[in-house]
């Protein structure tokens, strides 16, 4: 694994201070989303110092014109929103191996993508693509990395498996792009072990009731209503739906086992 890293994209070089251009980033609050474009400008700003840096008269060459700067800044920072700064210092490092010439967005977000494997994360994408293959339990299902569980059950399990990809994949990779910030800050993910409730086909619904309840610390009254889906047809899809919200609502509570079939 990769060590966190900070304030890489730095130089001595005096950060350009070129305009960005304006952008808007929809169904994000306005003082939030004034920072994020904030934030992604200084980040491009820094990451142009460094071009003019390492590439120096072959960046002039290619960003001679003012205007054709501040164009071409605003589509990078488009292009770039979300991505934090360690992922864009270590691209920035394979960009001095793999280029000569200043490199396209095209060509330097594959190498972001290649920061993620430093990482040991996923992409974005892959990541949500595994997510939505999950088709047994989330907690015996092996995740390539801790992130993509996190960032799926943030979403929730139950709507990842029944909305449509243009409602869960923006939430999905908004989540876990927050983690991935966790991640590379040098957070250490671990996926909670699965907790069965001992014979808990032979139990009845008055023992599960109450043992879920001691280990929530909750009055029984509280969790009966979410075992609802035992009244349902053993097998049935729609006790499979009803049992999913259930388990979900009750992860969310802190519960860590798992509800009978």
């Amino acid at each position: 694994m990769v060590k966190p890293l900070e304030n890489r994209l730095a130089t001595p070089s005096p950060t350009s201070t070129t305009q960005t251009g304006n952008s808007h980033y929809r169904d994000e609050p306005k003082a939030e989303a004034n920072e994020a474009e904030q934030k992604t400008r200084v980040l491009v700003n820094m990451l142009f110092a460094r071009f003019k840096a390492i590439y120096t008269h072959k960046f002039a060459s290619a960003y001679s014109n003012p205007d054709e700067v501040k164009l071409a800044k605003r589509e990078w920072a488009i292009a770039l929103k979300g991505f934090q700064e360690p992922l864009l210092a270590y691209a920035v490092e394979r960009t001095k191996e793999e280029y000569a010439w200043p490199p396209t967005i095209s060509e330097f977000l594959k190498l972001i993508n290649t920061a993620y494997k430093a990482y040991g994360l996923l992409d974005p994408r892959a990541a949500y693509l595994e997510a939505c293959s999950c088709r047994v339990d989330p907690l015996t299902f092996h995740w390539r990395h801790p992130a993509v569980f996190f960032a799926a059950s943030d979403v929730g399990w139950y709507k990842l498996k029944s909305e449509e990809e243009r409602v869960t994949w923006p939430l999905f990779e908004a989540s876990y792009l927050k983690i991935v910030d966790r991640v590379i800050a040098g957070e250490r993910l671990v996926v909670p072990k699965v907790v069965l409730i001992e014979n808990q086909q032979n139990l009845s619904l008055t023992d599960i009731t109450q043992a879920i309840a001691e280990a929530l610390s909750l009055p029984e009254e509280a969790i009966a209503p979410l075992l609802y889906y035992t009244q349902k047809t053993y097998g049935t899809g729609i006790r499979k739906a009803y049992r999913a919200k259930s388990q979900e609502k009750l992860t969310e509570m802190g519960y860590k086992g798992i509800l009978p079939e």
